[in-house]
């Protein structure tokens, strides 16, 4: 069996929940880089709608890819509850191969995102150990899309990351929070054998125990780790990435904001779309970036990835960003 691409760890169900812009305080710091919600504590209060669809960084990634015209697979555990089975009926029917998800009996994976103007708060559950790389060795795949797993993940992350450099398989690494809390030393085996490797700017900063402000300290400092690429996205100021050669700066694409959760997956998917076709960087920046913008006009993290044909029309409509080098 050949794949493009082998997505790593499991799926889940969400509920996106849509909080009326009254019944709900706002606080925030002065200047505006930390703002809460207060729910009253034992209140009930009215939303505006409620809307389920599939989540989880590894999902989005394997749907995204397919879209554009990739073969995939997904490896990992999942729980055997209607919502983890309503999850995997729609990832097959994407197209994506669940042969490799080890289903695990008496469990259920959910996420419940609170919408608020705009913005959104995920509460993410995910009871299933990664347990074990089920993946035989007449299996081949390109590429390796490693990140967030399940609770004791490490030997999962070993066992991958051994069978990928034994295959010659690719490694592209979005570290999920248990990942970045880790720190690098654990995971050094991870970095060190990564391709392309995507986090955001704070993420970053934790794991190099640097000052948030210097990007260029921060992608030289991530490509020493052993990644010949690093993307770190940075919200509305854009998406910077370094090949140990070259910095770029990739602007945003202007668009209707209808709900955030899934842009930075539909980032990565965008970019490895182009990047495994031998797209030059500035081109893969490009791809990356309107596909998460197109994602921003919908709910839930699936709804907007582009089809090969879209992002074309996508490309066309975009085709005057300007991509610095820095």
């Amino acid at each position: 069996m050949k794949y493009d691409i082998l997505s790593l760890g499991p799926a889940r169900m969400d509920v996106f929940v849509k909080l009326p812009d009254v019944d709900v305080e706002e606080v925030c710091s002065i200047d505006r880089k930390r703002c809460v919600i207060e729910l009253g504590f034992g209140e009930k209060i009215g939303v505006r709608g409620i809307e389920f669809a599939i989540g989880g960084n590894t999902g989005n990634n394997a749907v995204g890819l397919t879209r554009l015209g990739l073969k995939a697979a997904m490896v990992g555990s999942m729980g055997d509850s209607w919502t983890d089975e309503r999850a995997i009926k729609e990832l097959q029917k994407e197209g994506i191969d669940t042969q490799f998800i080890k289903i695990v009996p008496g469990k259920s994976g959910f996420g419940v995102v609170i919408n608020y103007q705009e913005e959104r708060t995920i509460l993410s559950y995910y009871p299933v150990a990664a347990d074990g790389f089920r993946v035989g060795d007449d299996v081949r795949s390109d590429w390796m899309y490693l990140t967030t797993a399940g609770e004791d993940f490490e030997g999962f992350y070993k066992e991958a990351v051994d069978w990928a450099v034994s295959h010659g398989t690719k490694i592209a690494f979005n570290p999920g929070s248990r990942q970045i809390k880790m720190g690098v030393e654990k995971l050094m085996f991870a970095y060190k054998n990564t391709q392309v490797l995507f986090v955001n700017r704070e993420e970053a900063a934790k794991l190099l125990g640097l000052e948030v402000t210097d990007i260029k300290a921060l992608l030289v400092g991530l490509q020493k780790l052993g990644p010949k690429v690093v993307v770190i996205t940075d919200g509305p100021a854009g998406t910077y990435a370094y090949d140990g050669t070259k910095f770029w700066l990739m602007p945003i694409v202007e668009a209707p904001v209808v709900e955030r959760t899934g842009a930075g997956d539909a980032f990565g998917s965008g970019f490895l779309g182009a990047y495994v076709q031998g797209k030059s960087l500035d081109e893969c920046l490009k791809w990356g970036t309107v596909n998460s913008a197109s994602v921003l006009g919908y709910i839930g993290p699936q709804a907007g990835l582009l089809t090969a044909d879209k992002m074309q029309e996508w490309l066309e409509k975009s085709k005057h960003l300007d991509i610095k080098a820095f």
